[in-house]
């Protein structure tokens, strides 16, 4: 009976791999396949974290796919953006609306996008703004009125020599209850070596409450890597030697 209980739990755990895999087309540009590959790097992490998977391809283009996660259960709490370049990936928008799933599935993208990146330090980031909707989630549950936060971090797109993440916060941004945590991740230019993560040097404080005064730290926590001279413009000379 064990043997046989031990079976069919390899099956179980076969076919629910097979159900998580996105369908591709046979044939795909250089952007499609190292697409494909990140997803699986990103899915192998989500499967040890118990993040579930992604699994849904709504779009996919040359230039931009959009896919989605654990089927249509929650296609309309997560959302997938990626922009595609020739030889690779450009960036990625992450919106997820419940903050647990926000942190795992943020933090595999990210641990994803660069060897030097870990699961821990990645998590460590992500659950930071993750805690950002739970006070808010909090502070509903006892008082439905109670003041919402938002901030946004402003995104540099260009891509430079290391992955660079930037986060959002959109409570009820439409007008239907649901509150978006949002991370845009620029990944490294291709051919780039793997390097660590570069976050945004400091993330707007949250609207006029004392309780959330000073919630984010001004350094933005440096264990991962910062910049220390702001981003060049893509015309100027200092583009050369970065």
């Amino acid at each position: 009976m064990k043997k046989l209980a031990a079976l069919l739990l390899c099956l179980m755990m076969l076919l629910s791999s097979a159900l998580a895999e996105i369908e591709w087309p046979t044939t795909l540009t250089t952007g499609q396949a190292r697409l494909r590959n990140y997803v699986d790097m990103v899915n192998l992490t989500l499967s040890q974290l118990g993040g579930g998977a992604i699994d849904m391809k709504y779009e996919l283009y040359t230039t931009f796919a959009s896919l989605g996660m654990d089927g249509a259960d929650v296609a309309e709490t997560v959302e997938i953006y990626i922009l595609l370049g020739e030889d690779g990936l450009y960036s990625l928008t992450l919106r997820i609306c419940d903050p647990d799933k926000f942190e795992l599935v943020a933090a595999a993208c990210l641990a994803s996008s660069s060897s030097a990146i870990s699961v821990d330090s990645a998590r460590q980031l992500t659950g930071k703004y993750a805690d950002v909707l739970r006070k808010d989630q909090a502070a509903r549950q006892s008082d439905p009125d109670a003041m919402t936060h938002s901030f946004e971090e402003d995104v540099v797109d260009l891509q430079g020599s290391q992955p660079r993440a930037y986060f959002a916060y959109y409570p009820n941004q439409y007008g239907d209850g649901k509150d978006w945590l949002q991370m845009t991740l620029i990944f490294a230019r291709p051919g780039s070596a793997d390097a660590a993560l570069a976050v945004a040097e400091s993330t707007p404080a949250p609207d006029s409450d004392e309780e959330y005064e000073g919630y984010f730290s001004q350094d933005n926590y440096t264990h991962l890597e910062t910049f220390a001279t702001p981003t060049p413009e893509p015309d100027s000379a200092a583009m050369e030697d970065w």
